[in-house]
């Protein structure tokens, strides 16, 4: 490519033309046509298959074999974002979970907790009661709001009204529990 834009140049320059911009203009139209037959030469690359063993929503990732759904992709997002929320809540939930603790001379304690984790937030409520001079019977349980909403933009349909877009929303309380001995010496 370089040796035609350099012809084009030497030819512009000395012999043919003396404008800069009639150069110019001569250097850019040989340099695209240079690279209009070097394209031309290139095997075209096909951007969708279509997978027709599988069905019609199928297609091939360009570049492999691998054959996908573009629901399943959606599918996969949201089952993502669900268990990113759920793995939040419960930190949540176990941060809620602060066990009390026995001054001397008292028998029962009570403590409850707010926490938040990563935009999901929990309550808990625990307890301990002395059985017998050193041991001691903890309990505790925490509930925490679940809640999410996610939109992809990777499977889009086209309706007379507009795009629609693919979401999904979810809002479940969830529980956590504990029970547990203590002895202290």
């Amino acid at each position: 490519m370089w040796t035609f834009i350099k012809a084009a140049h030497f030819f512009a320059g000395r012999h043919f033309l003396a404008a800069g911009r009639t150069r110019a203009i001569l250097a850019g139209a040989i340099a695209v046509l240079t690279l209009m037959t070097n394209t031309q030469s290139r095997a075209a690359v096909e951007y969708l298959k279509v997978c027709s063993i599988y069905g019609d929503a199928f297609f091939y990732i360009p570049g492999t074999d691998t054959c996908v759904n573009a629901k399943q992709i959606v599918d996969d997002q949201f089952g993502i974002a669900r268990a990113l929320t759920r793995a939040a809540t419960g930190t949540a939930m176990a941060a809620s979970l602060v066990n009390p603790f026995l001054p001397d001379g008292t028998n029962f304690a009570i403590s409850t907790h707010w926490a938040g984790f990563d935009g999901q937030h929990a309550v808990g409520f625990a307890g301990l009661m002395r059985l017998r001079g050193n041991l001691a019977f903890s309990a505790g349980v925490a509930f925490g709001l679940d809640r999410g909403r996610l939109l992809t933009l990777s499977d889009r349909t086209q309706t007379e009204f507009g795009t629609s877009v693919p979401a999904q929303s979810w809002s479940d309380v969830r529980a956590m529990a504990r029970v547990g001995l203590q002895y202290s010496w």
